[in-house]
């Protein structure tokens, strides 16, 4: 199976990666070619079990991802939580923060998480990212991680 993901934005690459991987039958391989060097998903893959290699080749991205017998489907699923985060901290699971503090997700989309305005991205991604993470996806600023979180932690106050 073949996978075109260059030009787009993060986090549409890794959404589409683990809907595909989802469809492969052990011993398949998924060849995706992309215009970045797919670092926020291999960790993922890995920790699922699947074999890998990247090779840079014209000055793109090509991942090779194989199921394998021990490769397990990539959760997309968070833990529910009823009530408020202890804390809010790079570390929080955005889909969590959403659950806990709907109104976040401005916040969020204000600070260039614009994917998150999508429905279906808020199921999906959202369950596997922390803010860290995202923050990393989109390339922002430390600075402009700081704002951001000074804002997400009024919340809390609030």
């Amino acid at each position: 199976m073949m996978l075109d993901v260059r030009g787009l934005q993060p986090p549409q690459p890794a959404v589409m990666i683990v809907e595909a991987l989802a469809k492969l039958k052990i011993g398949e391989t998924l060849e995706v070619i992309g215009d970045r060097p797919f670092v926020g998903i291999i960790p993922k893959l890995e920790e699922a079990g699947y074999k890998m290699e990247v090779k840079e080749v014209s000055g793109f991205f090509v991942l090779k991802v194989t199921k394998t017998e021990e490769s397990k489907e990539l959760s997309m699923e968070v833990e529910e939580c009823d009530d408020k985060l202890e804390e809010i901290t790079e570390d929080t699971n955005v889909a969590k923060l959403l659950k806990a503090y709907p109104e976040s997700l401005k916040i969020l989309v204000k600070y260039g998480f614009s994917p998150l305005e999508n429905p279906e991205m808020r199921k999906t991604l959202a369950r596997t990212i922390t803010l860290k993470q995202a923050k990393e996806l989109i390339g922002m600023s430390d600075e402009r991680f700081e704002e951001m979180m000074k804002e997400l932690k009024a919340l809390e106050e609030g």
